[in-house]
């Protein structure tokens, strides 16, 4: 879909924060670099990967359950890497601004889609919606619950 069709423009405000949102990501991969964030993170993936497998848990399509509860289990005695924590927590604040700033034009960008989708297509695209949001809420609340102590 085209900004075109949706009616759509990108303003002097979108482009500045694409720009900044640009220089911030590149400052990011820079200190992820430099602090050594790749070989502590694929460490405490690998870990808790390994954890995670058995019973239930056996593949990486499904979080909520019994893959939600062994993560639990290993993060309480394996902390998050600070640099990763950091990642998340720039992540989560880029997230909550785009809704703040854009909320409403991606809706409107949405409804424009949807109007072009059959019934059947948008129940499934609400349904996967529905499954990843609950899927991310899982996640979200096992790393709530073991933040990591990065003073």
């Amino acid at each position: 879909v085209s900004t075109q069709s949706t009616g759509m423009h990108i303003t002097e405000g979108i482009s500045a924060d694409a720009a900044a949102a640009a220089v911030e990501a590149l400052a990011i991969a820079r200190e992820w670099c430099a602090s050594g964030c790749t070989d502590k993170s694929a460490k405490f993936i690998a870990g808790i990967f390994s954890h995670m497998q058995g019973g239930s848990c056996s593949l990486a399509n499904e979080f909520c359950g019994e893959c939600a509860d062994r993560a639990d289990s290993w993060v309480t005695n394996n902390q998050l890497p600070c640099c990763v924590e950091s990642v998340v927590q720039k992540g989560i604040e880029a997230y909550d601004y785009v809704l703040e700033n854009y909320g409403e034009a991606i809706s409107e960008a949405a409804a424009v889609v949807e109007a072009g989708l059959s019934e059947t297509a948008i129940a499934e695209a609400r349904a996967i919606g529905a499954r990843l949001e609950n899927e991310f809420n899982c996640v979200a609340t096992v790393n709530q619950d073991n933040q990591p102590d990065c003073a």
